[in-house]
């Protein structure tokens, strides 16, 4: 059973994942020129981080109440932070700033969780 639930908050992982790509790809569509190509990837930054950032957020908070959809919003989320700053034309300084957001969200959720189990 217990191998179940890991699989099962893999695969709302990666369908947070999947939705976030399907719906940059469905409603702001990649452009065909390279300038073009860098404000895109600069505008998916700027959306996708922070909606990576509350559903690693909202997972940590209800992880408590709701173990596994917490568990699997955490993932997304992060794999939706790292999606945000994976473009290659993406600015080097923002693809800095990303990382350092990821690295705060990784400890700021690592603290809540893993306190919280020493705790109990």
């Amino acid at each position: 059973m217990r191998v179940l639930k890991v699989i099962y908050v893999m695969a709302i992982a990666a369908s947070i994942i999947a939705l976030v790509i399907a719906g940059v790809d469905a409603f702001y569509p990649d452009p065909s020129s390279w300038l073009d190509s860098q404000v895109h990837a600069r505008n998916v930054f700027f959306v996708v981080l922070p909606l990576g950032m509350a559903f690693a957020v909202v997972g940590t908070f209800i992880r408590h109440r709701l173990a596994i959809f917490g568990a699997g919003l955490i993932l997304g989320g992060m794999g939706t932070m790292v999606y945000a700053i994976v473009p290659y034309n993406l600015n080097s300084i923002l693809r800095f700033v990303g990382i350092a957001v990821v690295l705060a969200v990784l400890i700021f959720v690592g603290n809540r969780i893993f306190l919280s189990l020493r705790k109990s």
